[in-house]
């Protein structure tokens, strides 16, 4: 289901400051005109008033007036595409996808997850954490600049099979000098739905979030 809420309340927000900016507009500029009419009543003939402030004035709120139609128009059109992207990201669920992350679903005995080194290291280590942060299983790794895959059938170091949930991948490279090496990780998995986390639209595998504009890949397979 897509949780939308937070995306059409700012829209609708913006939408209802321009509608009260609009009636405050229209209010003062009344009350703006029944005092220009009462002094133009009211004014000596033989001295009349410069018209050239009034003019100005005249001429700020209409320029006040079309901020607040373009602002109002502004409002609707962000409106419709936050309505247009939830429709589409609808689409994803279902399909498996890749993305950033260190948090990745153990489903039927099966992760998925791959890792990238910025350079060559003398050792790498992958260490995967259960929920309650306890390492359950380590696997040497690639220490080939680059990216490489893991995949982890959701046994522990002793062989007992853990849980399905979500697991936290660690992954440590260092150098021939004992430098660290920086690392990143992604993982797979399929969505399960789609929600919106401050204003960005993410979606789910589960309760691990991937923000839609970082998916790295969409395949229709489990």
């Amino acid at each position: 289901m897509v949780d939308s809420v937070s995306n059409s309340k700012a829209a609708t927000d913006a939408a209802t400051k321009a509608s009260q900016s609009s009636t405050k507009l229209s209010s003062d500029l009344n009350s703006f005109l029944t005092l220009l009419t009462s002094q133009l009543k009211n004014q000596d003939p033989l001295s009349p008033m410069d018209s050239t402030q009034f003019t100005n004035q005249l001429v700020q709120f209409s320029q006040v007036e079309q901020q607040i139609n373009i602002n109002s128009n502004l409002s609707n059109l962000i409106g419709l595409t936050q309505q247009n992207i939830a429709s589409n990201v609808v689409n994803y669920i279902g399909k498996t996808i890749e993305g950033p992350s260190n948090q990745a679903p153990l489903i039927n005995g099966n992760l998925r997850a791959s890792y990238s080194l910025e350079s060559k290291a003398a050792s790498v280590n992958i260490a995967v954490k259960n929920a309650a942060g306890d390492i359950v299983f380590t696997k040497n790794g690639d220490p080939e600049s680059g990216v490489h895959e893991f995949n982890w059938d959701g046994k522990d170091s002793n062989g007992i099979q853990q849980k399905d949930g979500n697991y936290t991948l660690e992954v440590t490279a260092l150098a021939a000098d004992g430098s660290t090496i920086t690392t990143s990780t992604t993982v797979f998995g399929k969505v399960t739905g789609v929600t919106s986390v401050n204003n960005v639209t993410t979606l789910l595998l589960g309760s691990i979030g991937i923000p839609v504009n970082t998916v790295l890949a969409v395949t229709d397979g489990g």
